[in-house]
């Protein structure tokens, strides 16, 4: 090979090596704050034909009921 071949090739090597670095860089993780995951546990229980939902929040032991009327608002709101 000639020595304009190897050079070429290293350059082509270097571009692909960026180019995938910054393809990692770009998609990686966005160092968010982690500390939520965990934080809500869920638990169903069945007494006869219906069905009861219960979310805990584990960081301050608040126990809140979904049923009919609560489907689809947010914890907050669930009274």
């Amino acid at each position: 090979m000639h020595k304009n071949q190897w050079k070429e090739r290293a350059v082509y090597l270097m571009i692909g090596a960026v180019a995938a670095l910054a393809v990692v860089f770009l998609t990686g993780a966005d160092g968010s704050d982690t500390s939520q995951i965990g934080r809500y546990r869920m638990c169903c229980t069945t007494r006869g034909s219906f069905t009861e939902i219960s979310v805990i929040d584990t960081t301050n032991g608040v126990v809140k009921w979904y049923g009919g009327s609560s489907d689809g608002k947010p914890f907050d709101q669930v009274k």
